[in-house]
Formats: structure tokens, C-alpha cells, sequence
């Protein structure tokens, strides 16, 4: 993953599409993004395997880019008529999520 860094302030801004976390997963996110300590640092001061920070990095990147949580980030093989197939079932999921973000809250 790209050293990706902000400030506290975007920190403290994307935390509320972040969902529930635990403390100390927005202690090694903050650690990471915010003071710039590598992953593998940040993973040994709080006693984390590096994937598991590898993880959380994973949910904040996803989150500052707008993307829901909870959706997931596939790369696969596939032949060309089922690649279409999927490639056209991301697109359609795409359109309704940025068509939700439009529409007005009631």
C-alpha cells in the first residue's frame, strides 16, 4: 500500500464514515497516517500482526476515498465473456452507491 499521510484534521474528518472501531484501531491509524510510523512499527507498539494494521489501513484508504466500509476490493483472473460480466455488475454498483450519495437525506 502507498504511504498514504494526513492531517489530524482529515483524520478527525473521515472518522465518522469509519463506523465503529476500536480504540486502539484509531490509535494505529492515527500513528500511520497522521505521524507517519510505518505499518510494521505501528503494528509492534501495539502488539498487531502487520496484516491486521495492513487491514485497518486498508478500511481508512477505502473510507477517505468514499467507498462504503464494508465493500470488499477484487482482483481476479476470468475469462473475457465472465470478466464482462463482472466488470458490468461493478459498474452497476458504482452508479447506484455515487446515486445514493446524491440523493437527499429524508
Amino acid at each position: 500500500m502507498a504511504k498514504t499521510t494526513m492531517t489530524q484534521d482529515d483524520f478527525d474528518a473521515l472518522r465518522p464514515s469509519l463506523g465503529r472501531m476500536t480504540v486502539d484501531t484509531m490509535d494505529v491509524a492515527r500513528l500511520v497516517l497522521v505521524a507517519g510510523v510505518s505499518q510494521a512499527d505501528a503494528a509492534g507498539r501495539y502488539g498487531m500482526s502487520r496484516q491486521r494494521v495492513y487491514g485497518i489501513m486498508k478500511r481508512f484508504e477505502a473510507a477517505s476515498q468514499g467507498w462504503p466500509t464494508d465493500w470488499r476490493k477484487v482482483e481476479v483472473w476470468l475469462p473475457p465473456k465472465l470478466a464482462a460480466e463482472v466488470e458490468g455488475m461493478a459498474e452497476a454498483a458504482i452508479a447506484e452507491h455515487r446515486g445514493s450519495q446524491a440523493s437527499p437525506k429524508r
